[in-house]
C-alpha cells in the first residue's frame, strides 16, 4: 500500500485558545447558602491551512566522466577544456561566445574531434589526447 507523502507546506497549523468563564452563584436550596463561584475552562480549537507555493528543490548533480583506454585515464572535463582552449587559439574568439559544443572521442586514433557553434571545417578540428 503506497504511503501518502506529507509536506510542511501542506500540513495545517492548529491554534488553541483557552477562555475562562465565571458562573453565577447559585443558591443552595437545602442550606440556604450561596454555592461557591465555579470557574470552568473551555477550549476552542481553530485550524488554519498554510498557503504556500509548492517549489521543488533542485538537487545539484555532480558528474565526472573518465575515458580509460590503453593504460590511459583521461577526464572528459580535461578534454573539453583542451578543446575550448584550442578553439579560442585558432579562432581568436572568447569562451563566452561558445553556445554549442560537440566532441567526438576516437581512442583508436588517440584524438578527439570537435565542432563548436556548428562551424564545420574540412577534415574536422582535432586535438591529440
Amino acid at each position: 500500500m503506497p504511503r501518502k507523502a506529507t509536506t510542511k507546506a501542506a500540513a495545517a497549523t492548529k491554534a488553541t485558545v483557552e477562555e475562562t468563564v465565571k458562573t453565577t452563584p447559585v443558591k443552595a436550596e437545602e442550606t440556604g447558602k450561596k454555592a461557591p463561584v465555579k470557574k470552568t475552562t473551555t477550549k476552542k480549537t481553530t485550524t488554519t491551512a498554510r498557503k504556500t507555493t509548492a517549489k521543488k528543490a533542485v538537487k545539484a548533480v555532480t558528474k565526472k566522466v573518465n575515458l580509460q583506454f590503453a593504460g590511459k585515464d583521461i577526464a572528459m572535463d580535461d578534454i573539453e577544456a583542451k578543446v575550448k582552449a584550442t578553439w579560442m587559439e585558432e579562432t581568436g574568439k572568447a569562451e563566452s561566445e561558445i553556445t554549442e559544443i560537440e566532441i567526438y572521442v576516437k581512442p583508436e586514433e588517440n584524438a578527439a574531434y570537435y565542432v563548436i557553434n556548428g562551424e564545420y571545417v574540412e577534415n574536422g578540428r582535432k586535438i591529440e589526447l
